[in-house]
């Protein structure tokens, strides 16, 4: 098997988060949360999903130290202060967690889960599942309805966000060889990355 989800558990309901595990049959959840609690649900905490999650035959692992998006190495980020997604791709804690969890993948349907609904809001789709796609992997996002998003969806909506003249723009520029895709995740990185001053304020 060579596809992986992603979730968002938003604020639902334990049981109605299950339901959408059930719905598409996943049976292990990849916590990639820096900081595996949750401000406005302690059913998403790291120890209560351990307990809970098996009485519905689904395992649980956090992964939060190849996958999260706050980072103890400072190399990690951008001279702006923010992570920078492509360099965490890079890194040896990533590389590790994704041969990992690929192994897993050939047993076990995998869903990386973080808090945001939307995937375009969370690095769990813009760096953690946009790694496994570049790797081969096919990506689908489980949106709040149980419906899918898939990830070449979701590059599309990305370029619509950022750049949504650029088909017009490649007729009179010289524009028509710029990544537009790259570049737009570049700006989503910086949209939605955590900034490394945040931790510092007291």
């Amino acid at each position: 098997m060579n596809t992986i989800y992603t979730i968002g558990h938003s604020q639902h309901s334990i049981e109605y988060f299950v339901s959408l595990l059930r719905k598409h049959n996943i049976d292990y959840i990849i916590d990639v949360r820096s900081t595996p609690y949750s401000k406005f649900s302690s059913d998403y905490n790291k120890d209560n999903l351990q307990i809970v999650l098996p009485r519905y035959d689904v395992c649980y692992a956090h992964m939060g130290k190849c996958f999260g998006a706050r980072q103890d190495n400072e190399k990690l980020y951008t001279e702006e202060g923010y992570l920078d997604f492509e360099k965490m791709i890079n890194s040896d804690n990533y590389r590790r967690g994704l041969e990992n969890v690929m192994k897993g993948m050939q047993q076990h349907r995998i869903a990386l889960m973080c808090l945001e609904k939307k995937p375009v809001d969370c690095h769990r789709a813009i760096m953690v599942a946009n790694g496994f796609y570049r790797a081969g992997c096919q990506v689908e996002h489980i949106l709040v309805d149980g419906s899918i998003q898939t990830h070449e969806e979701l590059n599309e909506e990305l370029m619509n966000m950022y750049f949504p003249d650029r088909f017009q723009l490649s007729l009179f520029t010289n524009n028509a060889d710029i990544d537009y895709l790259s570049e737009a995740y570049r700006l989503r990185n910086k949209d939605i990355g955590y900034y490394i001053t945040e931790r510092k304020v007291v």
